[in-house]
C-alpha cells in the first residue's frame, strides 16, 4: 500500500514554466517580460519554501513535545511497576490531601 507521501497529487503535474512552453513565440515576446515572469515565479517559489520551512519547525517541535510526554509516561508507568504490595499485586500510591476544620 502507498502512503500519502507516495501518492502523485496536483503539485508533482508539470507546470508551463517547468516545461518552457509559452503561448507567445519568442520572436515576439520581449526579454524584460520573461525576466518579470521568471523573478515572479522565483519570488513565489522563495515563499513556498519559507512556508514549508515554517512547517517543518512547528511539526519537529510537536514531536519534540510528544517525545518529552512519552518519555514521562514511560518513566511513571515504570515507577508505578516497582511499586508492589499484598501478592505482587501493582498499586497506585496514595494521594495525600490536608483536612482544615
Amino acid at each position: 500500500m502507498k502512503g500519502t507521501q507516495q501518492i502523485l497529487n496536483s503539485r508533482d503535474i508539470k507546470s508551463i514554466h517547468s516545461v518552457g512552453a509559452r503561448s507567445i513565440p519568442k520572436i515576439q515576446r520581449s526579454s524584460y517580460l520573461e525576466l518579470y515572469m521568471l523573478k515572479r515565479e522565483k519570488d513565489r517559489l522563495k515563499k513556498e519554501i519559507f512556508a514549508l520551512d515554517k512547517r517543518r519547525i512547528t511539526a519537529q517541535r510537536q514531536l519534540d513535545s510528544l517525545d518529552r510526554r512519552i518519555e514521562g509516561l514511560q518513566e511513571e508507568t515504570q515507577k508505578e511497576q516497582n511499586i508492589r504490595t499484598y501478592r505482587d499485586v501493582p498499586t497506585k500510591p496514595l494521594k495525600k490531601m490536608a483536612v482544615n476544620y
